[in-house]
């Protein structure tokens, strides 16, 4: 059986295993305690997405994150 981890970052950056991370708990002031987390879509970005991370018991914004869009790159021979 293979380990999960073996130290070595970069095989796991090839295969893109850690390619997004996504919070499911962020720290709320307003409930001053960390707590469940819901991601909502606020802009489009000619370089990607900026996401708004909002918190499930008060609705006040905890956190922001910006997705980036992968370039297309085409080869012409």
């Amino acid at each position: 059986m293979k380990p999960i981890f073996d130290g070595n970052y970069r095989h796991y950056e090839e295969k893109g295993q850690f390619d997004q991370f996504n919070a499911t708990m962020l720290y709320c002031s307003k409930c001053r305690d960390a707590t469940p987390v819901r991601s909502r879509l606020l802009l489009i970005l000619p370089d990607g997405e900026l996401h708004e991370y909002l918190c499930q018991y008060c609705g006040s914004s905890v956190g922001t994150k910006t997705v980036k869009e992968k370039p297309n790159i085409t080869l012409v021979v």
